[in-house]
């Protein structure tokens, strides 16, 4: 899923990063084709999480929700990738929801 990835904090805190692919192989029991991925963050653990992203880009001044969310689009769905921001929360020890579901 190249840069099909958006970002998002809610207006509870939480954190999305979800992104929707069409799969030409799977068809689920009523026939769509188009599948969302993603993981969330949710809103208590956007303090250690902001924490992470200040030592990770330590010349990066985060003031504000928006910066975590341009910050992790920038830097994770477009230069890296979402399962590099996995393996940097896993090490942190910051829980996360995985999720696909029929989009």
């Amino acid at each position: 899923m190249n840069n099909k990835w958006k970002v998002h904090i809610n207006n509870e805190g939480t954190l999305f990063i979800s992104g929707k692919q069409k799969e030409n192989n799977t068809i689920n029991l009523f026939g769509a084709q188009e599948f969302e991925y993603g993981l969330c963050v949710y809103s208590h653990h956007l303090r250690p999480l902001r924490k992470l992203l200040n030592s990770l880009f330590p010349n990066v001044s985060i003031k504000n929700l928006d910066t975590i969310e341009e910050l992790i689009k920038e830097e994770f769905c477009n230069h890296r990738s979402v399962s590099t921001f996995q393996k940097f929360l896993d090490k942190a020890q910051i829980p996360y929801r995985a999720y696909s579901n029929v989009a």
